[in-house]
């Protein structure tokens, strides 16, 4: 049974887990897990929001190009071999769901489906996106993380709901 939370009540759980093994980003129909270890939790436009990165060589950026909504789901650590499946492996080439075994449900505020088994999840509706422009990006950073230049579309995800496994 899933309970609404806080809208930041999981906060400091899905930062530790997201610089951990990571948590997963779920779009499109099918529904698709993509593992994430960068993202952000604010207020923007007073708005709370959770916003995401996708290169565009990605098979999920087509699914979010698509979406209007999108889930982030924090999986408990029994799950960290299906978290490193949906981070190596592309949807495009694998039913990733069935690799990992996962059961889908369809969220309780927005269109879009997060995995049963994730200790708790975040319902996003995207109200914005942007690609990074590396004419405003440190040297630095483009050097590091963006050798051949596969720039990030950020989702700028406004969270409509928070749920927690009662269970856990």
């Amino acid at each position: 049974m899933r309970k609404e939370i806080g809208t930041f009540d999981a906060f400091e759980v899905t930062m530790d887990k997201m610089q951990g093994h990571g948590i997963l980003l779920v779009a499109g129909v099918p529904p698709n897990p993509m593992t994430i270890g960068w993202g952000s939790l604010g207020y923007i436009w007073n708005r709370p929001v959770f916003q995401v990165l996708v290169r565009p060589t990605r098979y999920t950026f087509g699914l979010m190009e698509d979406s209007q909504a999108f889930t982030v789901n924090i999986l408990p650590d029994e799950y960290k071999k299906q978290i490193g499946i949906c981070g190596t492996r592309s949807g495009q080439d694998i039913n990733k769901v069935e690799a990992c075994g996962f059961k889908m449900t369809k969220g309780e505020s927005t269109t879009a489906f997060y995995i049963q088994e994730s200790a708790i999840h975040y319902e996003c509706r995207i109200i914005h996106k942007h690609r990074l422009e590396p004419g405003t990006l440190d040297l630095a950073i483009i050097e590091k993380y963006y050798p051949i230049r596969d720039f990030h579309m950020v989702y700028y995800g406004e969270i409509v709901g928070v749920f927690s496994n009662a269970q856990e």
